[in-house]
């Protein structure tokens, strides 16, 4: 039975790594159900979407869409191309159970079989604690992360728990509560979305629940997705075609 519920699935990327987007169009994004809307999201001087269309039994079919966004596309600034766009698609996305975010080089490789319904949680991934022999590292690495000239370490905040961003999902409530946060973590020019988003979270005291139902590989090599492609999706269509 078809789930009526519907699903996001963002990823951040950058326009000179179209190579990933093309890898996972043409390998397990092929394989996504059709209440699963992708998008995946830019910076740059834009700030528009493009929608990539194809048809289904001569209907037509959103493949997935391209936002652009008005915020500089350099990895140090993935935070506030994040926040944006959950920020400017607020309405959209609440049409959505969950939004799951991933990484452009991260591989999904059961996305034929997930059943989202099953998603519980408000705040879903892998649990990373900030502990006193990662803390220094990681307030380093928010602020000098491809800034060189900066040398200071980020002296604010931080949470004591966060998801890693490789693959993390966010029920409508978690959205709704990142797209109202006005304070601190947002106005940082540089930084790791996934920690801030950690702390935007932990402000209202939000449980992180560990993912069960997305299994995955990451990071993974733009080449290596076809590999595991062949690994994933392929063997099983053929066992399956000599049943």
């Amino acid at each position: 039975m078809t789930s009526k519920n519907k699903y996001a699935l963002i990823i951040p990327s950058f326009q000179n790594n179209v190579g990933y987007k093309l890898a996972a169009l043409h390998t397990y994004l092929k394989h996504k159900p059709k209440n699963l809307d992708v998008f995946f999201i830019y910076g740059g001087n834009k700030n528009f979407e493009i929608s990539n269309s194809s048809t289904n039994n001569g209907k037509p079919y959103i493949l997935y869409k391209d936002i652009y966004l008005d915020v500089p596309d350099r990895i140090s600034t993935v935070h506030k191309k994040l926040y944006k766009f959950i920020s400017k698609y607020k309405n959209t996305l609440k049409k959505y159970e969950y939004v799951i975010k991933i990484d452009d080089d991260t591989f999904i490789n059961n996305i034929d079989i997930i059943d989202f319904d099953k998603i519980k949680g408000d705040y879903i991934g892998n649990k990373i604690e900030i502990t006193s022999d990662t803390e220094d590292i990681i307030r380093s690495k928010l602020r000098n992360l491809k800034y060189y000239k900066e040398r200071k370490k980020y002296e604010g905040k931080l949470p004591q728990f966060f998801c890693s961003g490789e693959c993390v999902m966010f029920s409508k409530n978690a959205i709704e509560i990142i797209s109202k946060y006005k304070g601190s973590y947002k106005n940082e020019i540089f930084g790791i979305e996934d920690v801030f988003t950690g702390g935007i979270l932990s402000t209202e005291n939000m449980k992180i629940h560990n993912n069960k139902l997305i299994m995955y590989e990451h990071p993974v090599k733009e080449n290596d997705f076809y590999k595991l492609y062949s690994s994933h999706y392929e063997k099983e269509e053929k066992m399956l075609e000599h049943k």
